[in-house]
């Protein structure tokens, strides 16, 4: 059986309200926020809200 991926939403490359990113989880172990540079993100530019509907949606995704 193969595991899901599994995602995460911190800071990235920024200290503002749309300074928001979702990672790979495996990617961003340990890492405390805000990211800068490395790893990538998936997406960027986000604000926090946005940025957790569109991890819940991308975990609702991969679910199958």
């Amino acid at each position: 059986m193969k595991k899901k991926p599994k995602f995460r939403v911190m800071k990235f490359n920024g200290d503002d309200a749309y300074s928001y990113a979702i990672f790979h989880a495996d990617s961003v172990r340990g890492m405390k926020s805000p990211i800068c540079y490395s790893p990538s993100p998936i997406i960027c530019g986000m604000d926090y809200r946005e940025a957790q509907s569109r991890k819940k949606e991308m975990e609702k995704k991969h679910e199958v």
